[in-house]
C-alpha cells in the first residue's frame, strides 16, 4: 500500500507524504510485532512439546526393564483412575501442563509393548484416550 505519489519520491516529498509514510511504517511494525509474539509463543509450545516427548521416550525405553503388569478387564477402571492420578502427580511435580493425548499414547504404546507376544486384542490409541477422558471427567 504505497501512499506516496510517484512524482513525490525522495527529495520532493512533502509533509503529508512523510506523515503517510510514517503511518504506513508504524502499521507495518505493529503487524511484525504481532507475528513475532505469535512465533515466540509457538516456539515456547514446541519447546515444551519436545521436553514432554523426550520424557515420554525415556520412560518408554525404561519400561522394557520393568516386570510386566497385566490389567484384567475388571480392573480397567481402577487402572485409568491410577493413571489419572499419575498424570496429575507428574503435572504437579514438573510444574507444567502435560498434553494428555501424548500421555495416553505412551500408555497405549506400553500396553502394545507388553502384549506383543500374547494373543490379546490390542487397544487403539482412541480407546485409551476415551477411557482416560472418561476417568478425568469422573474425577474432575
Amino acid at each position: 500500500m504505497n501512499v506516496i505519489n510517484e512524482k513525490n519520491k525522495g527529495i520532493n516529498m512533502v509533509i503529508a507524504d512523510i506523515r503517510a509514510l510514517l503511518e504506513e511504517k508504524k502499521n507495518c511494525f505493529a503487524k511484525q510485532q504481532a507475528r513475532k509474539e505469535k512465533l515466540e509463543q509457538t516456539m515456547a509450545n514446541t519447546c515444551s512439546d519436545i521436553e514432554q516427548l523426550e520424557y515420554t521416550l525415556r520412560q518408554m525405553e525404561c519400561a522394557g526393564a520393568r516386570p510386566k503388569r497385566v490389567v484384567s478387564c475388571r480392573h480397567v477402571s481402577d487402572f485409568f483412575i491410577h493413571a489419572s492420578e499419575v498424570f496429575d502427580y507428574l503435572q504437579h511435580r514438573l510444574h507444567r501442563r502435560l498434553n494428555y493425548v501424548w500421555f495416553c499414547l505412551a500408555l497405549c504404546s506400553r500396553y502394545d509393548f507388553e502384549n506383543r507376544k500374547i494373543d490379546r486384542p490390542l487397544l487403539s490409541p482412541a480407546t485409551v484416550l476415551g477411557y482416560f477422558k472418561r476417568e478425568r471427567d469422573f474425577l474432575g
